[in-house]
């Protein structure tokens, strides 16, 4: 289903390095995960230092503004945005950050509390020197980018794309029934590696699973606890969105539906993208379809 502003729901070196590699196999016209679509964008590794002395990594491709800035979901890499940061670059810059201990971030140590992942995304934006910006999360990000948004409330900040997450709308969604209980202990890389592989309805390039999957298992099984025990009742996401009063897309498959019924009945400027035949990587199994709906989002915005 098309992005429809009316929707009727009821009511991947360093930062001065270019990745030469990379530019030479779309010349050939094959990219890192299968042929390169045609322009496809340079996308260039970078970095940064946080305050407190963390490295934290990036992909940018593109110029102009708004920028879009995105985060990923829980254990995941920049990298699985590419396919993002090839299309949408042509209009604008995109930059997509490997949070703190995933991707080729730094493993960090230290607790990963909420304002220490609010500060690194507040750090970020002003690292790239967005003067007007797109803030995207999915997963996981959709939760501490919103708590960005409500900590901080940037002035820059010119609209929200929010990818299938709980946005604390109408009712929670129904959890997924617990597995029978066999006994038997499986080892974490199984564990991790079928987390991944169900993110996707349909296989991914192989890199790109690959990439995900190191990622993921890079994580620390602590600190990959830590990053899911967020604070806040549900209201407080639903809430950081309409005190952010910017436009929104919620890009969701249909479990999020009655969520974004609520959130169209409540805020003029929602608009709802369904993707009812993607996995929870909606932008990777639907990549043409996710770019399109989010470039006619971004056309709407001042």
């Amino acid at each position: 289903m098309a992005l429809n502003s009316t929707l009727d729901l009821p009511g991947l070196l360093r930062s001065i390095r270019q990745r030469t590699v990379a530019a030479c196999l779309v010349v050939l016209g094959i990219g890192l995960f299968g042929v390169a679509p045609v322009g496809a964008a340079t996308i260039e590794d970078r970095e940064f230092r946080t305050s407190d002395g963390v490295r934290l990594h990036y992909l940018e491709a593109g110029e102009g503004e708004p920028t879009l800035l995105v985060i990923p979901g829980w254990l995941m890499p920049a990298q699985l945005f590419e396919a993002q940061l090839n299309t949408l670059s042509a209009h604008r810059r995109v930059v997509v950050l490997d949070p703190r201990s995933q991707g080729r971030s730094e493993l960090y140590a230290g607790p990963h509390t909420p304002l220490r992942r609010a500060l690194d995304i507040r750090e970020f934006v002003d690292h790239v020197g967005a003067e007007h910006f797109v803030l995207a999360g999915w997963s996981l990000g959709v939760m501490e980018g919103l708590d960005y948004v409500e900590r901080f409330r940037p002035p820059g900040l010119r609209g929200l794309v929010l990818i299938d997450n709980s946005i604390g709308e109408a009712s929670p969604p129904k959890p997924r029934p617990a597995p029978a209980h066999t006994g038997k202990v499986v080892p974490r890389v199984e564990r991790m590696k079928a987390f991944v592989q169900g993110l996707f309805e349909r296989a991914p390039p192989p890199a790109l699973l690959s990439a995900a999957e190191s990622s993921a298992l890079r994580v620390p099984e602590p600190v990959a606890a830590e990053l899911l025990a967020k604070p806040y009742p549900r209201e407080y996401y639903k809430n950081a969105i309409y005190h952010a009063n910017v436009p929104v897309l919620y890009a969701i498959r249909p479990k999020f539906a009655e969520q974004g019924a609520a959130l169209q009945a409540h805020l003029s400027t929602a608009r709802v993208a369904l993707y009812p035949d993607a996995g929870h990587a909606l932008f990777v199994d639907e990549a043409e379809h996710f770019n399109r709906d989010v470039e006619g989002f971004l056309g709407t915005l001042n």
